[in-house]
C-alpha cells in the first residue's frame, strides 16, 4: 500500500508548525508513508484558510491508497506505537463535541445535511481511494461557501458525504486520534492536538507553552 500524511499552511510558519511538521513527517516515516506540506490555498479563495484541507480529496493523490490529513498543531504522543494507516479503521473523530457542531449545523442548514449522516472532527481525516473519490464528485464550492465561514471543512465535509451517501466512519477510542492537549487521559493518546486552553473550562494561554509543558511531562 501506497499512504502519505498531509498538513496544511497557509502564511507564515511559526515555531509550533514548524515543530508539528518535524513531529508528523517522522510519525509518517514511521508508518512507512510519505509526507507532504501544502502551502498556500489550492481550494480557492471562496474557501475559508480551515477549508483548504478539502484538497486531501484531489486527484492529485489518486496513487495513494490512504490520506490523512492532520492539523499543524497535531503531534504524535512519545511512546506511542500505533500506525494510523494500519492498526486502526475510521474515517474521523466524532465524540461529544463534534455532536454538538453536527446539531447546530443541522440546525442551522437543514436542507444541506442530516444527522443520520457522517460529521468528522476537521483535525484529522483518514480517507482510502473510494472515500476520496466519492466526496471529490460532490465538490461546487460555490454552494459550500455559503456556509463555510460558518463550519469551515467540518460543515464542507458533510455537506460532501450527505451528497455521496457515505456512512459514519469514526476512529476508535473517542479522542484518542486527537486528543486535545487539556483533556485529561492524554498518556494513552496517539495523537495530541495542542490547544490554548489549559483545562477544558479555561484559562488560556499560547499554545506553544502547553506544547512546552508537554514535552516536560514526556507526552511529546
Amino acid at each position: 500500500m501506497k499512504n502519505i500524511i498531509l498538513q496544511h499552511y497557509d502564511g507564515e510558519l511559526g515555531e509550533l508548525e514548524k515543530l508539528s511538521i518535524d513531529n508528523i513527517s517522522n510519525y509518517a516515516k514511521k508508518c512507512g508513508a510519505e509526507y507532504e506540506l501544502v502551502l498556500g490555498r489550492p481550494m480557492g479563495n471562496k474557501l475559508s484558510v480551515q477549508s483548504q484541507k478539502l484538497c486531501v480529496l484531489s486527484d492529485k493523490y489518486d496513487d495513494y491508497d490512504m490520506v490523512v490529513m492532520l492539523d499543524i498543531d497535531m503531534f504524535e504522543r512519545k511512546g506511542q506505537t500505533e500506525n494510523v494507516f494500519t492498526d486502526v479503521e475510521g474515517i474521523g473523530m466524532y465524540a461529544d463535541i463534534q455532536k454538538s457542531l453536527h446539531r447546530s449545523l443541522v440546525r442551522s442548514f437543514p436542507f444541506l445535511g442530516s444527522m443520520s449522516h457522517p460529521y468528522w472532527g476537521g483535525a484529522i481525516y483518514r480517507l482510502n481511494k473510494e472515500e476520496r473519490k466519492k466526496l471529490r464528485e460532490n465538490i461546487d464550492v460555490n454552494e459550500l461557501s455559503k456556509f463555510n465561514s460558518a463550519y469551515y471543512d467540518e460543515g464542507c465535509m458533510h455537506r460532501l458525504a450527505y451528497l455521496s451517501g457515505l456512512k459514519f466512519s469514526t476512529l476508535p477510542g473517542e479522542y484518542k486520534w486527537c486528543h486535545c492537549s487539556y483533556r485529561e487521559g492524554i498518556e494513552n493518546a496517539a495523537l495530541i492536538h495542542i490547544r490554548t486552553k489549559i483545562t477544558p473550562t479555561g484559562p488560556k494561554r499560547k499554545k506553544i507553552e502547553n506544547y512546552n509543558e508537554l514535552v516536560k511531562r514526556g507526552m511529546i
